[in-house]
């Protein structure tokens, strides 16, 4: 006996040991629930020594403060009727270390001698329940966020089951949590999610990248139907839950919708506005063709010295109204380039003083007859060349002053230019036009620049298109600027036209060749083979009429076809090319010209009525080397064939300068023998601008005085107004 009692107290501390290494709080209690034993893990934990807790009841422990209700129910209700008992939670503010949530296991052992003792191991777990407390209150607050959401979202596990859905999802889709949580996504709505794009999304795409937008997901979904839907994914790490994927989804069936709806609609306006440009192009190519004749032979005839001063007078009128058709036909045109944007802006430098003075001169006539002062002014320092469209600005200056005269019936017309170089935008060009007419109503301002839109004076005045202030503001913009109106009923108005100033230099200012006529070649040059190919004989003829008798070698061709033919047995220098023709347009015979082997340097220049630019860079793309529109300038095309061919032209004298040498001689004295009542009609209808009411008087002139009318008409028709009103004055004084 006495060698195995060093053997147990050997064993008893050697189990000591163990339990005093145990990092949790350890106590031993004997059958009464008495302490047997701690580890050194309680005393530290709780503060206490072996003195104040060893043979005391446990309840006892800590001035009673371990006398609690489910210590004891464990103790006394749980552990006799099972010998092993875990994760019993205690929760109980102890003596020193205040309030702790603690984990007990319990254990029976049997102690040999010492009977039966029951092990209470403690875990302190305060810190972890307050840990997964957090946790749960941040889960709680995000899935109330996922919740607040408007977008169904789904939060998937690593396996693709549904880990969780916000009640979004549920009301879009119909369906409950228990249809949805736990289940794999495919199996959702009896199988109806097993979609092979979302397979694709969330097989082959998301596990590639952890963040994926905007994927597109067409599908007849149960209870709801057909959806377009855009997904988003994000892969989210999400703790002890592992690697989470939220997939947000926004239902934009209805964007789709109406943006196939808007797409359609643009499709039928640009339909409609292909259809609007292809009549416009076709009604100017059908009007400008017969126009082109009309202007050309009346053109040719004026030339006739041998036709009579009527039939000139006549000749004259059918030219002038032919212009002005064709002004008309333009503006429609413009105003469809504008609707289409395919207006383009052509800028240049130019002399801005020179083209006031010209504005001046043309609207003078008009502002003296109506009794109206008119002035022009440049104030401060405004550039003498600027940079810009100056046919568009021209274009602008003309229908505003237009306007501001045929409104105005007392008071006077101002036109008003300055520069602003220290404007917010930059240099700025401002330009006012002020008037003191009839005014604009306020309400009546707002369709001012509208298309086809007259007020209710101009509607009164019974002229005009209402095309003129729109194309106006809309050729200001594309420069850049914009025009503005302040008008007061009765008062007047001020049109202020704003746009950038770029100044220019002198040396690029291109200069205008006057106009001459050609009589012939210069000597020593080579004759000029030209064919001429249209399907319309009178535009044949009229070329033909035009170069045949200055020199050039002519052949004719009703098509593309019979060109290609002439081009191969007679090799024409030249050839003007329409481009409109039954058989074979001018498009394909320029082609099959181009691909012969002699046809590279043959030079082609395409004539059409097309006004359309778009027309133009696509016969010169197909090989054309140059393009005239019709109505054909007779000037233009003798300079495009000099350019193209280097022909050198003998020119008439100038008819600026014949009727300036001329009217040198009409002298005050030469009229002195007309009657006072004719002096004064030819006066009125100079100062109407009206040339057909001039020319009808100055044929009551020749009968009695030939050489009078004949110089009085060639200052008509160079529109020499001022001069004329000089001597019509001065003749009227002499009676």
């Amino acid at each position: 006996m006495k060698e195995q009692r060093p053997l147990v107290e050997d064993i008893q501390n050697y189990a000591q040991n163990i339990v005093d290494t145990v990092r949790e709080p350890l106590l031993i209690l004997d059958a009464t629930l008495r302490v047997r034993s701690a580890n050194r893990a309680f005393y530290q934990t709780f503060q206490v020594s072996s003195g104040e807790t060893e043979g005391r009841l446990i309840y006892e422990l800590g001035n009673g403060q371990w006398d609690i209700p489910d210590l004891r129910t464990l103790l006394e209700d749980i552990v006799p009727k099972s010998s092993v008992f875990n994760d019993f939670e205690l929760v109980h503010t102890f003596p020193a270390i205040g309030r702790r949530v603690m984990l007990l296991n319990a254990r029976k052992l049997q102690a040999g001698q010492h009977g039966e003792l029951l092990v209470l191991a403690m875990e302190d777990v305060t810190e972890r329940r307050r840990v997964e407390a957090d946790l749960e209150a941040i889960e709680t607050y995000a899935q109330n966020i996922v919740d607040t959401v408007r977008e169904p979202l789904l939060i998937l596990d690593a396996t693709l089951r549904v880990r969780s859905a916000n009640r979004t999802f549920y009301q879009t889709f119909h369906v409950s949590s228990g249809e949805t949580e736990g289940r794999l996504i495919y199996e959702l709505g009896n199988g109806q999610w097993d979609i092979p794009d979302l397979r694709t999304l969330l097989e082959d795409i998301v596990p590639k990248s952890s963040v994926f937008d905007d994927f597109e997901l067409v599908h007849t979904f149960p209870a709801i139907g057909r959806r377009v839907m855009l997904l988003n994914a994000r892969k989210l790490q999400a703790g002890q839950h592992g690697e989470l994927l939220v997939l947000a989804m926004e239902d934009v069936t209805e964007r789709r919708r109406v943006e196939e709806e808007v797409e359609k609609a643009k499709d039928a306006a640009e339909a409609a506005n292909r259809a609007k440009s292809a009549f416009l192009a076709n009604m100017s190519h059908e009007i400008r063709t017969p126009m082109n004749a009309i202007l050309g032979f009346s053109q040719l005839m004026l030339r006739d010295k041998n036709i009579s001063p009527q039939q000139t007078q006549y000749l004259g009128t059918i030219n002038r109204s032919g212009e002005h058709l064709l002004a008309l036909i333009n503006d429609i045109l413009e105003m469809s380039k504008i609707e289409a944007g395919r207006t383009t802006l052509d800028p240049t430098t130019f002399d801005l003083p020179a083209l006031i003075e010209d504005l001046v001169m043309m609207f003078r006539v008009r502002t003296d007859e109506k009794k109206l002062s008119f002035s022009a002014e440049m104030i401060g320092d405004v550039p003498r060349y600027i940079v810009t469209d100056i046919n568009k600005l021209r274009q602008v200056f003309i229908n505003l002053l237009g306007n501001a005269v045929k409104f105005t019936e007392r008071g006077g017309i101002s036109l008003r230019v300055r520069a602003d170089r220290d404007a917010a935008t930059g240099p700025c060009l401002r330009i006012d036009i002020e008037d003191t007419g009839s005014g604009i109503s306020p309400d009546e301002q707002g369709k001012l620049f509208q298309y086809f839109e007259q007020t209710k004076t101009g509607q009164k005045k019974g002229t005009g298109t209402g095309l003129g202030l729109a194309i106006s503001r809309e050729f200001v913009r594309l420069m850049g600027g914009d025009i503005t109106v302040n008008s007061h009923v009765g008062k007047g108005s001020v049109f202020a036209i704003h746009m950038p100033l770029k100044e220019g230099e002198a040396q690029e200012v291109q200069r205008k060749e006057k106009t001459r006529q050609v009589l012939g070649f210069q000597s020593g040059q080579a004759k000029c083979r030209v064919l001429i190919v249209d399907d319309q004989e009178d535009n044949r003829q009229l070329l033909a009429q035009i170069l045949g008798p200055v020199g050039f070698e002519i052949r004719l061709a009703i098509d593309g076809e019979q060109a290609v033919k002439e081009f191969r047995e007679w090799r024409p220098h030249l050839i003007l090319m329409d481009s409109r023709m039954p058989v074979m347009d001018g498009h394909d015979a320029i082609r099959r010209i181009r691909d012969a082997a002699d046809g590279k340097d043959l030079k082609i220049i395409a004539v059409s009525a097309s006004a359309l630019n778009e027309d133009r860079q696509v016969l010169i793309g197909i090989g054309a080397d140059d393009f005239i529109a019709k109505p054909i300038q007779e000037s233009e095309l003798f300079q495009k064939i000099h350019t193209h061919l280097g022909v050198k032209y003998v020119y008439a004298e100038e008819p600026a300068a014949a009727a300036t040498q001329e009217a040198a001689d009409l002298t005050s004295e030469s009229l002195a023998g007309l009657p006072q009542d004719l002096i004064q009609s030819m006066r009125e209808a100079v100062i109407t601008a009206d040339l057909d009411q001039l020319l009808a008087k100055i044929q009551e002139v020749e009968a009695g005085a030939p050489r009078i009318a004949q110089e009085l008409r060639r200052l008509a028709e160079g529109f020499q107004y001022q001069k004329l009103l000089d001597l019509l004055k001065t003749g009227g004084d002499l009676h």
